[in-house]
């Protein structure tokens, strides 16, 4: 591997605001969750982040869509924006920006409930598997509408 000088730092995407997302976890802060700098640790931030995921998906409604399929995480991309502190509460946004044949893009912001700017970004590409094989999951026409709802007309990953 040679050494090669960095001339142009990697570009940050612009930090989204409440309005861009549909779905809204609240979650309670822990001191559990902070870490030896006093703010909440940035593998917390990934799981607050996976817990919201995770709400999209769970009503008994989309489980029937699914099939019988679990949700698998394939690439997690997250922007630490701003520190995040105990005590407090923080809302989570989530969106479905595109469906594919088996996964689906999520981009999420994290907010501090008292009104802050986004503290954190995410974006997610999950991809619906079959329990038992591990084999991906074709993702149908209804559940592929209520994921959609509200983004883009024709959005695909």
């Amino acid at each position: 591997m040679t050494a090669q000088a960095i001339t142009e730092a990697p570009r940050r995407m612009a930090a989204p605001v409440r309005g861009d997302f549909r779905f809204w976890t609240h979650e309670k802060l822990r001191n559990a969750d902070t870490d030896q700098f006093r703010h909440v640790n940035n593998a917390v931030i990934s799981t607050l982040f996976e817990a919201a995921r995770m709400e999209i998906f769970s009503p008994p409604a989309i489980r029937e869509l699914m099939d019988g399929g679990n949700l698998a995480i394939a690439r997690l991309l997250v922007e630490f924006r701003k520190e995040v502190h105990f005590p407090g509460h923080v809302d989570i946004g989530s969106t479905v920006v595109a469906v594919g044949k088996t996964s689906v893009r999520i981009a999420q912001g994290l907010f501090a409930a008292n009104g802050e700017g986004c503290h954190a970004s995410a974006e997610a590409i999950c991809v619906i598997v079959d329990p038992k094989t591990g084999v991906p999951c074709p993702i149908g026409v209804e559940l592929r509408r209520h994921l959609l709802a509200g983004a883009a007309e024709g959005a695909s990953a």
